[in-house]
């Protein structure tokens, strides 16, 4: 017998004891999601079915075995390794004790929930060498679970259907162009359909939200987002419509209002709310930077509803303004009392400042008000619906607004209280360099529309927000605290330091009648990449493992070893080149947005890594230097996910050639940046040292 054979009948035969222990554990069908279960199970709260746990997206447990009276024994259940090295940034899905979660690469497990143990592993082999793929492929949050598939959206624009028992790929469905974008967010589903969007506003990709056949993956329906070339007609009278509200010169060129990351399905209606970015070629980069376009440039900056069954427009609301182009984020449906009136909502938080109440059936505009510092507008006006806007300054740009970005909000129906992380401008004096904005984790009270309690907290990025029946609200921070506050008081009533920073969702469920709260962690937001890593974690906790960490009441396994060491900054080279050589690379470094991997002022992870994770380019070892041009304009490393500019591979942005002076000026830069980093790391030695 050959051992191709036998390598596959063991293959089978270990697919077959999974299967056979997952039907074990949970007596059904294992991924045994349906609308009518969703619906039914609404009450519960054993499982977390669907992103947001019911088709409402509240992110609210009705599991009140933990309360604030009882939370101080709540201890670690069991804590599980996920191999990644850009950490997690996802919201897991629990269905009858298994636990279902993606990371980065668009990498799925299967995890026992009752023991942590992993049962299987998916991986769908993402393409790095395709340019705007290796941004996208890094970080994914979220997957979805129907009719016992899993299903995954890829880093290069593949919707993957998986089998929930085995782990093996059912299907996979082409959802954009992976040569220009990728899918860092969650599938949708309902319908029988998965909804998924994709990334692309700030290069320039033309947004759409498709629906699939979740069983054969046949595409159902498109809609996109902004018109294309009115040359080659529109795909719908929406999009007709759409078009005059856009003026400039090929203004068909900027694309914008990708679908992201916030999709919610509304079985009552029959509709699909989701929310589009911005369309804003003031803030292009390469080749488009200098295109001027006007209008309010629909459906860019809204929120929109279609039809689940077909796609077809209904409503939407614009949420950007003519000087102000905004991202939309999280949408959530609750009944809220408005005016004394008992209204079905759709409650939103963009990046604005502001938090909206939409009639869910109609879109009309029942409530906005400021939630964090806005500067750019003073309020919203609820009979038209647009914002009073501030004036730009002549002199220069606005001061920050302050927002709420992807990460989930959680409405509680026993307070009536909306709870969202936000970042906001600090109100004190900033040290040099500080970064300007801190977190809040806010509550909110649609009915009274004003802030009932907020905490502020240290770093500007953290987690999504879960509420429960047992009067707690949860939430992580970029520090790598998840702790749990009162819901009515805010008050702190219980936190754990991980180790890792927390930019992911923390979901809960039952297991043989206890009660579970799960939060992954570990530094793996994607603005990790296109943000200043200091916004988003400490120096630790960037460095921290990526781990499944479950707590119950009374559980007493010993928290794993969390051994971190912040690596210096190795000495650079020498410094050769002008002042003029560098201020013209840190030009160059936006021009061919290597930021968006690299960070700004590559202000990165913190260390020189190899293993999966894009490396902080001022700790970039003299082997590397060496290297340099090689690497960045001949292409060397493209398999892994760097590009040469030397020869671009149809980057949707920069498409001409970098030459070899224009890579040696970058060099400059980052030389020049790992000089700044250097000392200042041996000065803090030195402060550290003893006397």
């Amino acid at each position: 017998m050959s051992n191709e054979r036998i390598s596959n009948m063991t293959k089978c035969v270990s697919l077959i004891a999974i299967a056979s222990m997952l039907t074990a554990a949970t007596a059904t069908k294992p991924g045994d999601v349906t609308e009518a279960r969703v619906i039914a199970e609404a009450s519960t709260g054993n499982n977390w079915l669907v992103g947001g746990r019911t088709f409402d997206e509240q992110h609210f447990s009705p599991l009140k075995q933990i309360t604030d009276k009882n939370i101080g024994t709540l201890g670690l259940a069991w804590a599980t390794d996920i191999e990644s090295a850009m950490g997690l940034a996802t919201e897991p899905i629990v269905v009858d004790g298994i636990v279902y979660v993606s990371a980065p690469q668009s990498r799925v497990y299967a995890v026992d929930a009752l023991s942590g143990k992993v049962l299987w592993r998916f991986d769908p082999k993402v393409r790095l060498d395709r340019m705007r793929n290796s941004w996208s492929a890094h970080s994914n949050r979220g997957l979805a679970v129907w009719a016992g598939k899993v299903y995954v959206g890829t880093g290069d624009c593949r919707l993957v259907a998986i089998d929930a028992a085995t782990g093996e790929e059912a299907w996979e469905s082409p959802v954009c162009d992976g040569s220009k974008t990728g899918i860092t967010g969650a599938p949708h589903v309902g319908k029988g359909k998965v909804f998924i969007g994709y990334n692309g506003s700030d290069i320039g990709v033309r947004g759409s939200l498709a629906a699939f056949d979740a069983t054969t993956g046949k595409e159902a329906w498109r809609f996109w987002t902004v018109p294309g070339d009115p040359a080659k007609g529109f795909e719908s009278k929406a999009l007709e419509m759409a078009a005059k509200t856009w003026s400039g010169d090929k203004w068909w060129e900027v694309g914008g209002g990708d679908v992201w990351d916030p999709i919610t399905y509304d079985p009552a209606s029959g509709l699909v709310i989701f929310g589009t970015a911005g369309a804003e070629p003031e803030v292009l980069f390469g080749d488009k930077a200098d295109k001027k376009v006007g209008g309010d440039r629909l459906f860019a900056g809204c929120v929109i509803a279609v039809n689940a069954d077909t796609g077809e427009y209904v409503w939407h609301f614009q949420t950007s303004a003519a000087d102000f182009h905004t991202e939309n984020m999280h949408i959530l449906l609750a009944d809220v009392v408005i005016d004394g009136q008992k209204r079905r909502a759709a409650i939103t938080a963009p990046k604005n400042g502001f938090i909206y109440v939409l009639d869910a059936r109609s879109g009309s505009l029942l409530e906005a008000q400021p939630i964090a510092k806005v500067s750019w507008a003073t309020s919203i006006d609820l009979k038209s619906g647009r914002p009073v806007e501030v004036p730009a300054p002549s002199n220069g740009p606005r001061p920050i607004t302050g927002g709420h970005n992807w990460w989930p909000m959680s409405f509680s129906p026993l307070t009536g209280l909306v709870y969202l992380p936000l970042h906001d401008p600090k109100e004190k004096q900033l040290a040099p360099g500080e970064f300007p904005e801190e977190g809040k984790l806010l509550a909110w009270d649609p009915t009274g529309q004003s802030i009932r309690w907020s905490v502020r907290e240290p770093i500007a990025t953290n987690g999504a927000v879960l509420s429960t029946a047992g009067n707690l609200v949860f939430q992580g921070q970029g520090t790598g605290e998840f702790a749990a506050y009162s819901a009515e008081s805010g008050r702190k009533v219980w936190s754990i330091q991980t180790g890792s920073a927390i930019h992911s969702v923390p979901v809960s469920f039952a297991v043989r009648n206890e009660q579970y709260i799960l939060v992954p962690v570990g530094w793996g937001s994607g603005s990790r990449l296109f943000s200043q890593g200091s916004s988003m974690a400490t120096p630790e906790a960037k460095r921290g493992p990526a781990r499944l960490l479950a707590f119950k009441l009374g559980a007493k396994t010993p928290f794993p070893e969390v051994t971190v060491r912040v690596p210096p900054v190795p000495k650079p080279p020498e410094q050769t080149f002008s002042k003029e050589t560098i201020q013209s690379g840190a030009a160059l470094f936006q021009k061919f947005i290597c930021f968006d991997c690299h960070g700004p002022y590559a202000d990165g992870s913190g260390a020189f890594t190899e293993d999966g994770a894009i490396p902080d380019l001022r700790y970039l070892p003299a082997e590397s230097h060496r290297l340099w041009n090689a690497t960045v304009w001949g292409g060397s490393h493209q398999k892994n996910g760097m590009p040469g500019f030397g020869n671009p591979p149809g980057f949707p942005i920069v498409v001409r050639k970098m030459t070899p002076q224009e890579s040696d000026a970058i060099h400059a830069y980052i030389i020049d940046q790992s000089w700044k980093a250097y000392n200042e790391d041996q000065s803090k030695m030195r402060r550290n040292q003893p006397n």
